[in-house]
């Protein structure tokens, strides 16, 4: 077994950027013509999409799972590391070589799947497979 969990942190893409800036034209534009429950209702969206952005992440824990936490507001996705059948790098929204939008695909159990978008994919990506064959060859011996 391996003695701590590692912890991802999520990326945030441009289009969340794009997003918070929506929201707080909306908040000061609701507060600008007085629309309290307009501005309340905004305000809301905006610290949880605030509160989700900042607490993403993506655990790989000792006991052999995959936690997927988007925040306090949402429930967490827990996979066990044997479940998982593939993990796939997908690039959306292509500008020649280049890709606008990436993310890796996760999937799992019977054709389940999650979207996880880690700061440091490759490490990711080499975390999961190191513990995927530990686990593999503790229960071979």
């Amino acid at each position: 077994m391996f003695p701590m969990d590692k912890v991802f942190h999520a990326r945030i893409h441009f289009l969340m950027y794009l997003f918070l800036a929506v929201l707080v034209v909306g908040v000061c534009f609701s507060f600008l013509h007085r629309m309290g429950l307009c501005a309340a209702l905004t305000l809301l969206l905006l610290v949880v999409a605030v509160e989700r952005i900042i607490h993403t992440t993506y655990t790989v824990t000792a006991d052999g799972r995959l936690v997927v936490s988007h925040g306090r507001f949402s429930r967490r996705l827990d996979i066990p590391l044997s479940g998982l059948r593939r993990v796939e790098r997908i690039r959306r929204l292509r500008a020649g070589r280049h890709s606008l939008f990436s993310y890796l695909l996760v999937v799992y159990g019977d054709g389940k799947c999650v979207a996880v978008m880690p700061v440091r994919e490759e490490d990711f990506v080499a975390e999961l497979k190191r513990r995927i064959n530990k686990d593999i060859h503790s229960h071979a011996n």
